[in-house]
């Protein structure tokens, strides 16, 4: 079943889902401006689940190795740019909330908005295999493994600081990095066991 997700195919679902709770919202609103309100939180929530199957991806697969987290190790890359999908909707709704209503946001969480978006927009852009050659792999992985951490962290404090109740994305924000601790433990014992014992 879930072969047939794989690769791009993966994204067709997620976009048609997000076209159609758009959709669904200004028709129940009766404008787009008043459905801004219950598209933001919405769209920043489903972005989370996405990154956190993304920033997990591998350190599930090696934790817990099933068919499952390998479908999700594979299509990793698809599944962070739907995230990206997720998210740029989500930056046009709270662009939006600001051009054409009252609303107001603290200064701090505009920069730690442009940060992330920033750091998105730059892993997005070199999510292709041309990007892996340009830059070189260590580069690379660097770009992304630091790109994932400056996400996870501005999800932590919007999760920590948000007006609205967000325990579950707290405990998922702290399960991820638990993970993220538990298979390069794993990992490195691994490597250990694996190396020849030297000899004095």
């Amino acid at each position: 079943m879930l072969m047939l997700f794989d690769g791009k195919r993966l994204m067709i679902p997620i976009a048609l889902f997000l076209a159609a709770a758009v959709m669904s919202a200004i028709s129940s609103a009766g404008a787009y401006v008043l459905a801004l309100d219950t598209l933001m939180a919405p769209t920043a929530a489903a972005g989370f689940i996405l990154f956190w199957f993304v920033f997990t991806a591998s350190s599930l697969a090696r934790v817990a190795p099933t068919p499952t987290t390998r479908f999700l190790v594979r299509n990793r890359r698809y599944i962070g740019l739907s995230f990206a999908m997720v998210m740029g909707a989500h930056l046009v709704f709270v662009l939006s909330n600001l051009m054409m209503t009252n609303d107001t946001k603290p200064l701090a969480f505009l920069i730690g908005g442009g940060v992330a978006y920033s750091f998105l927009g730059l892993m997005v852009l070199t999510s292709n295999n041309a990007a892996v050659r340009a830059l070189g792999a260590k580069r690379w992985k660097r770009l992304h493994k630091t790109g994932s951490y400056v996400l996870w962290a501005v999800f932590l404090t919007v999760a920590a600081f948000a007006p609205v109740d967000r325990a579950w994305m707290l405990l998922l924000c702290a399960a991820a990095l638990a993970l993220r601790i538990s298979a390069y433990r794993m990992g490195r014992k691994t490597k250990a066991e694996r190396q020849p014992p030297s000899l004095h």
